[in-house]
């Protein structure tokens, strides 16, 4: 335990110290956000690749701001240029059109404060590139009209991507240069200088628009970070942290599918995948196996990103774009690995980032689009963002694992306190009762009695000792200690009061000590409830080991001609809520009340079992 502790780094282990009351501390925090108690915020709703920012309101509202900056100063350029417009005459005609695109300015403000959509998003910036070029027009080409043609590449960069506002830039620029050439024509402009304007907008719009994507992008990254860095405690676990990274970066980046591997020292590899609904779970069996095994052989310091088309092209760009973390450089060194990786998934665009690359098993996290083309910005994004996280998840682990070091000695205790204090007396009422049989004559009416309550007290003196031991080695390892509980208690029932229980469980059945004790007051309250409730005289009990969850069935017969009412067991309902299961009750029409009970295996259930 002193060297789990030693490895928390700085600044996280005062959040050990109280993890009980840290705990209902966040699980409070998030009731009062909104996101009921044990439950993750949900998904982010699905955003286009090629409009990503315009669907943020802010990024809308801002914009909206400076197109009425724009038409302000062309009021201020009309105003300066009074004398010569009336000279021509169109003093009157460049009025017009400043208060018209002010209506316009003002008119998408308010679209923007009332929380609306425009039809077509994309048209705004053309309409801005034609009515700069109507106050150049009017103004004689004045140059510094002219240069109000970078605030529409700057609207299209910052909404849509670099290449729209490269097209908006070089349409913009050859449309200047057309009005340039009829006022050339006309003998109004000199050509030398008449071309300098759109000569400036054709080298330098371009630039605006990579810079203004460079604002943008690293403006994403600070805002997926401040979330997600809101969002994650280690103190919930791992799951919850996995959870949350993967529902919140998979509609960020368009993925439909993701995966988190986490495999921190001293613990095994958990596998963490949420699909195209948004619902996180942890894999286990084969799947788990393969795609850990395929992950392992990717290079530890390579994040990459692989197109895997539907039939082979005989003319196409690379489908592998690899980036060496280190050195932030070009490399191809994970083309094979990912390739198989496609295959394996059957992705079409597949994005790998190692996290946490200071653990001997590097970490990773996977995303599979078939909406969007990864591309080397997007490892340079995502990579950004983890980078700050990856030292959260490290620390997860490490409270987890402190925790179940914690669990098991607190447990080894309380089975050295039992053993003094509850074997000892049962071992009395062991030795009096077979005392009592040696006494009775075997013609003693109450000899067949007192043998079947010796055996009860045999059976029951096996099972405290089975989980005394079980307590006292600290561990909660897997094993089949789950169906020879069961069937004991089936035949005590069986002995006792005449309910004759069947005990039904898969093959192969492996649940740990501590979910099996969990579960074993539960099925004892439901046979209770059913010699109580029912003239039952039969009952079955099935077990299935799903790879996630445990799910019991607990069958007994009722009258087909005189159903019961609906009903849910309270008492066992509240059990199975605290170990985040579901239990439901279906009366069947052959005449069989079915109690369903289903149980997760994660660490939330067994951190509640007792």
């Amino acid at each position: 335990m002193d060297k789990v502790w030693e490895r928390l780094q700085p600044g996280r282990r005062e959040q050990v110290r109280q993890p009980q009351e840290a705990r209902e501390a966040m699980e409070q925090h998030v009731a009062i956000s909104g996101v009921p108690s044990g439950t993750t915020p949900g998904p982010e709703p699905a955003v286009d690749a090629g409009v990503a920012s315009y669907t943020s309101p802010e990024i809308r509202r801002v914009l909206a701001n400076m197109r009425v900056l724009v038409a302000l100063f062309a009021a201020v350029e009309v105003s300066s240029l009074s004398s010569s417009l009336s000279a021509t005459g169109r003093v009157g005609a460049m009025a017009y059109a400043v208060l018209g695109y002010a209506a316009y300015a003002g008119w998408l403000c308010w679209i923007e404060f009332r929380g609306d959509r425009l039809l077509w998003p994309r048209l705004t910036a053309w309409v801005d590139v034609a009515w700069i070029l109507v106050f150049a027009w009017l103004a004689a080409m004045h140059s510094s009209l002219l240069m109000l043609l970078f605030f529409p590449v700057l609207f299209a960069a910052v909404s849509f991507g670099f290449l729209s506002g490269l097209l908006v830039s070089l349409i913009a620029a050859a449309l200047t240069a057309a009005q340039v050439m009829v006022r050339v024509q006309d003998g109004v402009a000199a050509l030398p200088e008449a071309m300098l304007p759109p000569v400036l907008i054709l080298v330098f719009g371009p630039v605006v628009a990579a810079l203004a994507c460079v604002g943008m992008r690293i403006n994403e990254q600070m805002t997926i970070a401040e979330r997600l860095l809101a969002l994650l405690d280690p103190r919930l676990g791992v799951a919850r942290m996995a959870d949350t990274l993967l529902r919140t970066l998979a509609p960020r980046f368009a993925a439909d599918r993701g995966w988190l591997l986490i495999w921190l020292p001293g613990s095994e590899a958990r596998l963490f995948r949420v699909g195209a609904d948004g619902a996180c779970a942890e894999l286990h069996g084969e799947l788990r196996a393969t795609l850990i095994d395929a992950l392992g052989r990717l290079p530890a310091t390579v994040a990459a990103a692989h197109q895997r088309t539907a039939r082979p092209r005989r003319w196409c760009f690379a489908a592998h774009v690899g980036l060496e973390l280190a050195r932030r450089r070009a490399s191809g060194a994970a083309r094979v690995p990912m390739q198989q990786l496609a295959e394996l998934l059957e992705a079409r665009s597949l994005l790998a980032l190692p996290i946490c690359r200071r653990s001997p098993h590097p970490n990773w996290l996977v995303l599979d689009s078939r909406r969007r083309r990864y591309r080397s910005r997007d490892l340079e994004l995502l990579s950004a963002v983890m980078d700050p996280l990856g030292p959260l998840i490290e620390n997860a682990g490490l409270l987890e694992c402190l925790a179940d070091e914690a669990m098991a000695t607190e447990r080894a205790r309380i089975g050295r306190d039992l053993h003094d204090t509850a074997i000892q007396p049962y071992l009395g009422l062991k030795y009096g009762i077979e005392a009592l049989a040696r006494k009775a004559a075997p013609d003693n009416p109450l000899r067949a009695d007192i043998l079947t309550l010796q055996e009860v007290t045999v059976g029951e003196l096996h099972s405290l000792r089975e989980l005394v031991s079980g307590m006292r080695s600290g561990t909660s390892a897997a094993d089949n200690a789950l169906a020879p509980a069961l069937q004991r208690q089936a035949s005590r029932f069986t002995e006792l009061f005449g309910l004759d229980v069947v005990v039904r469980c898969d093959a192969g059945l492996s649940i740990g000590r501590r979910l099996a004790a969990a579960i074993f007051p539960i099925v004892g309250e439901a046979l209770t409830n059913i010699r109580r409730h029912t003239g039952a005289t039969a009952a079955q009990i099935i077990v299935h080991d799903h790879p996630q969850t445990c799910e019991l069935q607990i069958r007994n017969a009722h009258d087909p001609a005189a159903a019961p009412a609906a009903f849910m067991p309270r008492s066992i309902a509240e059990r199975v809520h605290a170990l985040h299961g579901s239990v439901r009750v279906e009366l069947q029409q052959a005449g069989f009340t079915d109690l369903i009970i289903s149980i997760p295996k994660g660490p939330a259930a067994r951190a509640s079992a007792p």
